[in-house]
């Protein structure tokens, strides 16, 4: 696949809603989590005039989204941006992710900084971050398994009980390497900073246009992490029975053979950021670069 001339890179720019109408608003959210409740209504009454808000859904669910909002609140931890950027699908719709989970590198916005932030935006004032997305297929003997599109990673792990598993990995289907060990993680930028940091893979910087590969646990210590150009497709090829994992949420069972393709996705995740909080500013306070040792 070639390189288009315009890069696919994360770009930070003004987030730019309409002005002619009033925005429409969907908040969503894990009534589960502490206080999310009370802070939906207290937002939902500080739209007041300003917005339609078109509901407030605290359920935990996949479905696709059916209304057409201008602009979605997620109240809740990573987890809860990836399940609504499933359920947005094809659609480019700003999310703004107000943090109740433990990290919240998407859940990009405090608690204690939503209304400004939401006041920002619909100023037109917020900063708004472009992240590119990956479109993953699950092919065996021909037949399409799984077919979606992804914004942190895919995962090839071993099953439970099983030994290490052997994984081939293909770039535009020329040969790279076979991983042997507990697994594979194929990320985005965005998704560098979750299973693949675990996994001590390294941190892109979401302006990359780039995906890295990282093995998981690898029995042999020149088994290394791999930065592809995010222009080019990946090919994964099983040889034990094994899972596959999309975003912690789409996953079957892999045979000896499976094929996984990972490639650019048409689509894009528009993440609405606290500008006080910008990613090497959330780096710094999420994973405490620069603190001194602790005694």
């Amino acid at each position: 696949m070639a390189s288009s001339s315009t890069p696919r890179n994360t770009r930070s720019d003004r987030l730019h809603l309409p002005q002619s109408r009033r925005l429409r608003v969907l908040i969503l959210g894990d009534r589960a989590k502490p206080d999310v409740p009370e802070l939906a209504s207290n937002l939902e009454a500080f739209l007041g005039e300003r917005a339609r808000v078109l509901g407030v859904d605290l359920k935990r669910s996949s479905e696709p989204i059916k209304d057409k909002p201008d602009l979605v609140l997620v109240l809740g931890g990573d987890g809860a941006m990836l399940a609504a950027s499933r359920r947005l699908g094809k659609r480019r719709v700003p999310v703004m992710g107000i943090n109740f989970g433990t990290v919240g590198f998407l859940a990009a916005v405090s608690r204690e900084r939503a209304q400004v932030v939401i006041d920002r935006a619909l100023g037109g004032k917020a900063w708004l971050e472009d992240r590119a997305m990956m479109h993953a297929t699950v092919k065996r003997d021909g037949q399409v398994l799984i077919d979606a599109h992804i914004l942190n990673e895919v995962v090839i792990g071993r099953q439970a009980g099983n030994n290490l598993i052997d994984c081939d990995l293909l770039v535009d289907r020329r040969p790279v390497c076979t991983y042997r060990g507990d697994g594979v993680i194929i990320s985005t930028p965005t998704g560098s900073t979750a299973y693949n940091l675990a996994a001590h893979g390294p941190i892109l910087s979401p302006r990359l246009d780039a995906w890295v590969v990282t093995p998981i646990a690898p029995h042999m210590l020149g088994m290394r992490p791999l930065v592809l150009p995010g222009h080019r497709t990946a090919y994964l090829r099983v040889h034990q029975r094994s899972m596959f994992t999309a975003d912690g949420h789409e996953e079957c069972s892999l045979r000896p053979g499976d094929v996984i393709r990972v490639a650019p996705s048409t689509r894009r995740f528009q993440l609405v950021v606290d500008r006080e909080q910008l990613f090497y500013a959330r780096l710094r306070k999420k994973l405490h670069w620069g603190a001194p040792p602790a005694s």
